[in-house]
């Protein structure tokens, strides 16, 4: 099936949407709304493939996902996409472009999607594979913290987001999770990993998606719409923005101290949209890597792959 993706990549280089077998009544969207391919910017501004990130490949569904980092004209774009195939034929298309921390809300590391941490290499034993229903539970569980699915994350399970691993302001993290600061240290400390998983005040959507399931990765993807805000971001050598979950937007709140305001041009807090996808790697009976990708739109943004 891989054969669709590099098809689908030399069409979008050669700006030639011909080139893709389609079906003859297809569907299509590029950042959630729907164009005909000739029409989206995908097949006017790319112009090479950097590196691939994930291919995950459902063969019972016939659906397969794929993240990448493309070139448009000298500049890195991070792409993510789902193709499902029926009859040797492309009957569906979704894609998202991310251009700027600004598209994703914070993080933008196109440089890293090729180099995978040990919770996505690490070999499966016989006796950890997950069966494809267990995979399809913990796919509909990461947008449904009322879920009973709850598994341990391994040591290896760290936050990554839109291409990479998230190292976040030490500081902030203590902030947001009730410590006291930087327990009287002075001076900048190195920015630190996060933890990730399954936690209990994850977001939620009742309309969230599981996409593909690859039983021989032990790799689910499942997709969401997340209400939230953009919101100021000043934390050390640092005054930005980032997108918060309308669900964490109090913890959010807390870490802003009005007095680093002074002195600077700070963002006023905003709503929107994060259409956001998780790909999330399971064996063993723990959770071994997840990976976000957000991709922001107006607040109230709904998918069309639901209401269709």
């Amino acid at each position: 099936m891989k054969k669709f993706v590099d098809l689908l990549f030399k069409s979008m280089i050669e700006h030639d949407p011909s080139i893709l077998p389609l079906a003859d009544r297809y569907a299509a969207t590029e950042n959630s709304h729907a164009a005909a391919l000739h029409a989206m910017t995908s097949w006017r501004t790319i112009t090479g493939v950097n590196c691939i990130g994930h291919l995950v490949i459902d063969k019972q569904d016939g659906s397969i996902f794929v993240t990448a980092s493309l070139d448009e004209n000298g500049s890195p774009t991070i792409f993510n996409g789902r193709l499902k195939i029926e009859n040797e034929l492309i009957a569906e298309l979704e894609i998202n472009l991310i251009r700027s921390r600004g598209d994703s809300g914070f993080v933008y590391l196109p440089e890293e999607m090729d180099k995978h941490h040990n919770g996505w290499t690490s070999p499966i034993p016989e006796d950890g594979r997950a069966t494809r229903e267990e995979l399809l539970a913990i796919g509909k569980a990461i947008f449904d913290a009322s879920s009973k699915v709850e598994y341990e994350a391994s040591p290896d399970c760290i936050l990554e987001e839109v291409g990479g691993i998230v190292y976040e302001d030490p500081d902030y993290l203590e902030t947001l999770q009730g410590d006291e600061g930087n327990n009287g240290s002075s001076g900048p400390r190195e920015k630190v990993t996060i933890p990730a998983g399954l936690w209990p005040m994850r977001p939620q959507d009742p309309n969230a998606r599981v996409i593909a399931v690859d039983e021989e990765q032990g790799i689910v993807v499942s997709t969401a719409q997340i209400p939230g805000y953009v919101c100021p971001y000043v934390v050390s050598n640092e005054t930005g923005a980032c997108f918060v979950p309308e669900c964490m937007i109090e913890m959010h709140n807390k870490t802003l101290n009005i007095e680093s305001f002074k002195g600077k041009k700070v963002l006023k807090q905003m709503p929107a949209t994060g259409t956001t996808i998780e790909i999330l790697r399971f064996h063993s009976g723990k959770i071994q890597a997840m990976h976000r990708y957000i991709n922001l739109q107006g607040p109230g943004a709904i998918s069309p792959w639901v209401t269709k």
